[in-house]
């Protein structure tokens, strides 16, 4: 039987089309399985910025902890007495008995550190304040003199009252704004009254002194009519660093110290 030249053309098309059916048909689930893989990569490409994110906001808090640590270390530096107290200040770490002798030349000698300040601005002094003396008991000088264990590092804070000074109305201001950049303690004023007339003022505020006491060791407690008994308690946490201090020799205690 002889084919017609239409129907060889029809068969070519179906044979043709069948085979562009099978090769589509195997086409597709390539097709699926690429998206799907695409949107894998999506997922990977989302959780990998989500991680990059991540490491930035611990890389920017390690840089602000650093920031602070060297703001810290500034501080220390700079409002902290040294250990030496031949230079002024306090050595917690030896024993309680030399603590209670050592405790009075260092409230001396912030003493003479307050009365330095109190005249800064070249004012007249009308009334300064006090340094509280220290506890007279070797069972007491850390706990009621440095706050330790109180505070969970030695610091001792003295409440001074109200100071009066006289001068000119820049003097005066001066005097109170100096405080903030009293050597090896941390100072804080308020509470500023003025009376009088110019060019003679007469200021009256408040101050509180802080001092952070250096080391990293504190003589343990004695009993009282007692020895010390165990070394120094370590792993304190306070502030690190040297820095120079006041010198001069402590008068009795409990005196003003001009």
């Amino acid at each position: 039987m002889k084919l017609s030249p239409l129907t060889i053309i029809i068969l070519g098309l179906s044979v043709a089309i069948m085979a562009f059916g099978i090769g589509l048909s195997r086409f597709i689930p390539n097709m699926e399985e690429a998206q799907m893989q695409r949107e894998y990569g999506d997922q990977l490409i989302t959780e990998a910025n989500k991680q990059r994110a991540a490491n930035q906001r611990v890389e920017k808090a390690i840089a602000k902890v650093n920031a602070m640590a060297a703001q810290w270390q500034t501080v220390v530096a700079q409002k902290t007495p040294p250990q030496d107290v031949r230079q002024g200040g306090i050595n917690l770490s030896v024993n309680r008995w030399q603590l209670v002798h050592d405790v009075v030349d260092f409230r001396n000698s912030v003493q003479r550190a307050v009365n330095a300040q109190i005249r800064r601005g070249g004012v007249t002094v009308v009334q300064g304040p006090t340094i509280p003396d220290p506890p007279a008991t070797a069972g007491q000088v850390v706990e009621g003199y440095f706050n330790y264990p109180a505070i969970k590092f030695p610091v001792v804070i003295f409440d001074l009252g109200r100071v009066t000074v006289r001068g000119t109305y820049n003097q005066v201001l001066e005097n109170m704004r100096s405080w903030s950049s009293m050597p090896n303690y941390l100072a804080v004023t308020d509470g500023l009254t003025l009376t009088g007339t110019s060019p003679e003022i007469t200021g009256s505020y408040a101050v509180t002194l802080v001092a952070f006491i250096r080391g990293d060791k504190i003589s343990p407690p004695v009993p009282e009519g007692g020895v010390t008994l165990g070394g120094p308690v370590e792993g304190v946490t306070q502030a690190p660093g040297g820095a120079p201090g006041v010198p001069g020799g402590p008068p009795g205690r409990g005196q003003r110290i001009d």
